[in-house]
């Protein structure tokens, strides 16, 4: 495939290239220089570092063994105590719809 520099220095990247990869108006791409020639490719977002830092615990951390699996349970593990245990009062009860 085969594009066209204009006189201000633009591509035109062909219809089938940017259908197949998802390129736009506004799209950001990366010119990386080679031996016989320039590649162009779609500049990949930046992840999140928050992203990474979730990923760190996908294989070191597990929910903790005879805790239920709801937020007031692992919460009140998480503070040392139960709830029923410090307030005298049993778990709150679902109503039937």
């Amino acid at each position: 495939m085969k594009g066209i520099i204009s006189s201000k220095g633009q591509i035109t990247v062909p219809k089938s290239v940017r259908d197949r990869y998802a390129m736009g108006p506004g799209t950001e791409v990366e010119f990386e220089l080679r031996e016989d020639g320039a590649l162009l490719r779609k500049k990949r977002a930046q992840r999140n570092r928050i992203w990474d830092a979730i990923g760190s615990l996908k294989n070191s951390w597990r929910w903790p063994k005879g805790v239920a699996h709801t937020v007031d349970a692992y919460i009140d593990y998480m503070r040392g105590g139960s709830y029923e245990e410090l307030t005298g009062k049993g778990p709150r009860r679902r109503r039937r719809k």
